[in-house]
């Protein structure tokens, strides 16, 4: 059976990716009111047809019908920081001089009501959309307008799910994991005329790790009982393990933000730089090396309280700036097994290395074409010039490598395949992609989706080796 979908404020094309990669689905229809976007996506689906287009204005009369519907609204209006400086920053040049076109912006260009619009109007038609996703950040649900959005879709049929998943855990069977912890909610919906429900429990209850039964399967639990499922792993939900009488917390399988870079290019010597790095990213920096002294993601930009991050933790949410810089330290031993210590000073003794090896990393800075290696590995070749470096244990800034990620970097962290390519500059790929959904989590969603429609079961991604 196959299912026509469309893509509605679709960016750099990675909700369509997602579906793309489910079996029986085939994208017909896409629109965006940015011309880039519409160019960049028509690039990857050259079959489906494409509307430029402010969907708020859309005569949705003059649009064809679908079985399946993907929408990512404009969210900036539903977000903490509220995106209320964003066009006056869009026209700020970066430091290649590249500003961003009008159309960049989302905000007025595409609404939560336009998804009910659209789906009364095929309703009325008499081809109902048969189910679908919404996405948006997740403040959505503190909208004053929320709750009339839900029974408007109620009204037209549909019964509606809201999902709020990390996209770091959204295990999908074909699209590659995303080394980014990115809080979004998912509102997935199906015609009551089908008279099925969906199963998202399947589709959404991702592998994690307990420390009694290994790898299993993590139900979500709310902290806060008696009210409304709201809010972001960690802070408002976190999973239990699923083994009957096991009530352990369990923590998701998740890749390393480490990932997404290309660690050829390390960047340049801080304390070479002609520059200086303003005074919060120095203090970024300092607060990092105390507490984790080994690669981090380091925010450049952004509001107040945005913390360093290690790279093998999933990476911070990715925004429409480039506002990600990668930062390299100073030598240290790694435990990646892990125990009664996570690192260590190189003049201290080697945790045990056990039979099963590979869990113990030598961090060194960074110089030409070299990189770190796992110390049960065989050192690089020794030339003339100093490459290989131990210095103090208590690492200065100075001597860190600084540099911003890359588009390619920035793609893989929101799970693009490697020949997905983003059109445009630096500064207009990386507002497509911050824009954009990551795959994964739109192939796994749809795919509760699609096999309700169907009636058609499907499978998940298998245990993780």
């Amino acid at each position: 059976m196959t299912l026509k979908a469309a893509d509605f404020f679709s960016g750099g094309g990675g909700s369509a990716s997602g579906m793309a990669k489910i079996p029986g689905v085939e994208l017909r229809l896409a629109a965006n009111h940015w011309d880039l976007a519409v160019r960049t996506h028509q690039a990857h689906f050259p079959d489906c047809e494409h509307r430029l287009a402010d969907l708020s204005q859309a005569d949705f009369r003059q649009y064809p019908s679908v079985d399946l519907l993907w929408g990512s609204p404009e969210c900036t209006n539903h977000s903490v920081a509220q995106g209320r400086k964003r066009l006056q920053e869009d026209q700020i040049p970066d430091a290649e001089g590249n500003t961003l076109p009008t159309e960049a912006g989302a905000r007025s260009r595409a609404t939560m009501w336009d998804v009910p619009r659209y789906l009364e109007v095929m309703i009325n038609r008499g081809r109902p959309v048969l189910g679908g996703v919404t996405e948006n950040v997740v403040d959505v649900c503190r909208w004053i307008l929320y709750p009339a959005w839900r029974k408007a879709l109620d009204a037209l049929g549909y019964d509606v799910t809201p999902v709020f998943m990390n996209s770091a855990h959204a295990h999908a069977q074909k699209s590659l994991w995303s080394p980014q912890s990115r809080d979004r909610v998912y509102f997935a919906y199906v015609h009551r005329s089908l008279g099925r429900k969906l199963d998202l429990e399947k589709w959404t209850r991702p592998w994690s790790t307990c420390s009694v039964h290994g790898v299993v399967k993590g139900r979500q639990v709310f902290k806060k009982q008696g009210v409304e499922a709201w809010g972001r792993f960690g802070s408002q939900y976190y999973f239990l393990c699923t083994v009957p009488g096991c009530a352990l917390v369990v923590s998701p399988v998740a890749l390393p933000a480490s990932e997404a870079v290309d660690w050829t290019n390390p960047g340049q010597r801080i304390g070479d730089r002609a520059r200086p790095l303003a005074e919060k990213t120095v203090r970024r920096i300092e607060d990092g090396l105390q507490r984790y002294a080994r690669p981090m993601m380091i925010p450049t930009e952004g509001r107040e309280g945005k913390l360093a991050k290690p790279l093998d933790q999933p990476g911070r949410t990715q925004t429409t700036r480039r506002e990600s810089a990668v930062l390299f330290t100073p030598a240290f031993v790694a435990e990646l097994r892990g125990g009664n210590s996570k690192n260590r000073s190189l003049d201290a003794p080697l945790a045990t290395v056990t039979a099963g090896g590979f869990h113990h990393a030598l961090v060194v800075p960074y110089y030409g074409q070299g990189r770190a290696r796992p110390v049960d590995r065989p050192i690089g070749t020794l030339s003339t010039i100093d490459r290989f470096a131990l210095v103090e244990q208590q690492a200065r800034v100075e001597d860190c490598t600084l540099r911003m990620l890359q588009v390619p970097e920035i793609a893989r962290a929101m799970s693009f395949d490697e020949d997905h390519q983003i059109l445009g500059n630096k500064r207009e790929a990386t507002r497509l992609l911050g824009n954009a959904v990551t795959p994964p989590a739109s192939e796994v969603l749809m795919s509760a989706v699609v096999e309700t429609v169907t009636g058609e079961p499907l499978e998940p991604v298998p245990c993780p080796a």
